[in-house]
């Protein structure tokens, strides 16, 4: 179980659990370092950041909805609406330049992005360090809601959802998660392995 943090302020997100993106279910050598943390801030939505002990991160795409998990890419998928039948959920992959790609759909095959659902894409800010990369996103209530319908989050709210750190063309391709995937090959869109994620105050 991870606990989301709610909070007042952007500010306070470093009050919020970290998340290890550490399991390597595919193996390979090549395991950066890179974590998350989650919270909910008040009246305003999920506020995620993510980042990744990468020097050199591959960062070819620049524009919206775009082939991101080909570079070094980080990934929040949830289903933000538990208690309504057949909801499904919502993936945010973006690289080191905030090129994000967000879609919604209940498997890896049904999907559509949050623009063609009509909605407003979401903006990944992106930051460099020397030996680090991350984002910081805002999942607005609007988007939530544009998406599940009337949804409302408080304390004892339960989502569910997985971190991802990956990079299918980089020099090593590499596949972590934060928790573990039982499937022969690399697949994120796997909602059967997502985490319960708790709204604790």
């Amino acid at each position: 179980m991870y606990e989301v943090q709610i909070i007042e302020k952007r500010e306070e997100i470093t009050k919020g659990n970290i998340a290890d993106i550490s399991v390597y279910n595919w193996g390979g050598a090549y395991q950066p370092v890179s974590k998350a943390i989650l919270c909910f801030l008040k009246n305003e939505g999920f506020l995620l950041k993510i980042w990744s002990e990468e020097f050199r991160p591959r960062a070819t795409f620049t524009g919206k909805n775009e082939g991101v998990c080909r570079d070094s890419c980080l990934e929040f998928f949830a289903n933000f609406a538990l208690q309504k039948e057949h909801s499904g959920y919502i993936n945010f992959e973006a690289n080191a330049n905030g090129a994000l790609l967000c879609c919604y759909g209940e498997n890896r095959y049904d999907r559509r992005t949050i623009e063609e659902m009509g909605l407003v894409h979401p903006t990944a800010v992106p930051f460099k360090e020397a030996n680090c990369w991350g984002y910081e996103l805002l999942i607005p209530l609007s988007l939530l809601q544009g998406v599940y319908g009337d949804v409302s989050f408080e304390e004892g709210t339960l989502i569910r959802g997985n971190f991802y750190k990956c990079g299918d063309d980089t020099e090593i391709p590499h596949y972590g998660s934060f928790t573990k995937i039982i499937w022969e090959d690399p697949d994120f869109h796997r909602p059967e392995f997502f985490e319960d994620m708790i709204l604790v105050d």
